[in-house]
């Protein structure tokens, strides 16, 4: 079967995505599973080939595929509903939706009247089974971890286990990605390639979606998996630089010191980022320096509030004397760093925001990041603001992380909240020290682009893109 996997544009959701940062990982494993049973493959996305609804529609004329198999967050689940509807209109194809959004909205996902299929959970082992089925026409069923149409209803399977062995998994099919343009505006160097190691976080992190998608069972590839893939992209890619996208790669110590030994058994020579970012209660000095030996220069940690009770609140699991701990090791140990930080959590009002910027400004990593919260369907947080009457915009497009915001607090309207979101960056940014060492890691092009926009947007007040 010829197959079309589509990336829907996430401009203006996610910031300014011209290029997109990195290609979408979980499409191209889905792609190297069909690959692997022989089905031919093809991918559009979005941002990163300028696509408009004429240029994709000339696409399914010319392809004809027999399946269109499209993922969707929240924020753009709206913009896949409106690929599948063009997919409907112009060939006859069948569309199925995977991806977070259809894993935690799988019904109304089906509602929308545009897909035939959708697939909760990891879709690896899934899709294979589907498309199988679809070849042969057999029950659809026995098919774990779908919503699919019976007589006009949507019916929904029980939910798929897990994958166990994720060394089973082929690598990512980056053959896909020929022609197309990515560029992580931050990296020291280019090209720069995501992996993902592991699967699951042991955190309960109230407004994390995650769970959801891989669980909270902490499974990661081997290290000799690990490294095979990161030698592939050296050898066969040029990669200059890789970003580990797990949710906590420092979960299991053990596997960090074996991925840093084989890394280094091996002679590999490239840089090594988390963006991402690593818990801090997982932090030690020992697992810092290993990275370190790697050739690791840059780790993020979420820290969210700078005040114990929210953390607390938000089941965060992490204390604030943990968070210091762990910048001031990561500092020692050479690497540059960055602090993720959330406004607007349950249980808020300015006191705890404002002792949140000041947190954020004592732990002073090189980067601060401030979002407000995004209640996502299926959350804790959710849950709890349903509750109280203070989600404001259901609206899923307005979800992303750089969109203005959907829920109050009783204490602070949705115009407060943004307020205080550029305080805390004029605040954190506007301090003629933390000006110069910004200065100091202009070390390429594209960080000095993205450092003039950053200043652009704090000085004229608008939310960080």
């Amino acid at each position: 079967m010829k197959i079309l996997l589509v990336v829907p544009s996430q401009s203006g959701i996610y910031g300014k995505i011209k290029p997109p940062d990195h290609p979408h990982l979980g499409l191209l494993y889905i792609a190297s599973v069909l690959e692997r049973d022989g089905h031919e493959v093809i991918m559009a996305d979005f941002d990163a080939e300028f696509f408009t609804e004429e240029k994709f529609k000339e696409l399914l004329g010319s392809e004809s595929p027999g399946l269109v198999g499209i993922t969707a967050t929240t924020p753009t689940y709206a913009n896949a509903v409106k690929i599948a509807s063009l997919v409907k209109m112009n060939c006859s194809a069948r569309t199925v939706i995977g991806g977070i959004h259809p894993t935690l909205m799988p019904l109304e996902a089906m509602e929308a009247g545009v897909f035939d299929f959708a697939v909760k959970g990891e879709g690896e082992e899934t899709i294979s089974e589907l498309v199988k089925c679809i070849e042969t026409k057999t029950e659809m069923s026995s098919i774990k971890g779908i919503v699919h149409m019976v007589d006009g209803v949507p019916v929904e399977t029980p939910d798929r286990p897990m994958i166990d062995d994720l060394d089973a998994l082929p690598f990512p099919s980056r053959r896909l990605l020929a022609g197309r343009k990515y560029r992580y505006p931050d990296a020291l160097r280019t090209p720069a390639f995501p992996i993902i190691t592991s699967r699951g976080c042991p955190g309960n992190c109230s407004f994390c979606t995650a769970k959801f998608a891989h669980g909270k069972r902490f499974r990661c590839r081997g290290a000799i998996n690990v490294v095979d893939e990161i030698e592939m992209l050296v050898k066969e890619h040029a990669a200059a630089e890789i970003h580990i996208w797990d949710d906590n790669f420092i979960t299991n110590p053990k596997r960090v010191f074996a991925v840093r030994d084989e890394v280094r058994r091996r002679g590999i020579k490239c840089l090594f980022a988390f963006p991402n970012g690593i818990r801090a209660d997982f932090v030690r000095r020992d697992i810092l320096q290993a990275l370190k030996d790697m050739g690791t220069y840059s780790v993020a940690i979420g820290v969210e509030s700078g005040n114990q009770g929210i953390l607390d609140g938000i089941q965060k699991g992490i204390t604030l004397a943990q968070i210091e701990d762990a910048f001031r090791m990561a500092k020692e140990t050479g690497f540059e760093t960055w602090g993720f930080f959330l406004i607007g959590l349950p249980g808020e009002d300015r006191r705890t925001i404002l002792q949140t910027i000041d947190f954020a400004i004592r732990l002073d990593p090189d980067i601060a990041k401030f979002h407000i919260l995004k209640p996502y369907p299926r959350s804790e947080v959710h849950e709890q603001l349903k509750k109280l009457g203070l989600i404001i915009d259901e609206d899923y497009i307005h979800y992303g992380i750089h969109t203005g915001p959907v829920h109050r607090l009783p204490d602070l309207s949705a115009d407060d909240l943004m307020a205080l979101q550029k305080l805390a960056y004029r605040r954190f940014y506007m301090r003629p020290g933390k000006i110069i060492r910004e200065f100091a890691r202009i070390k390429t092009l594209n960080r000095l682009g993205l450092n003039l926009s950053a200043g652009i947007s704090i000085l004229k007040d608008k939310i960080l893109s």
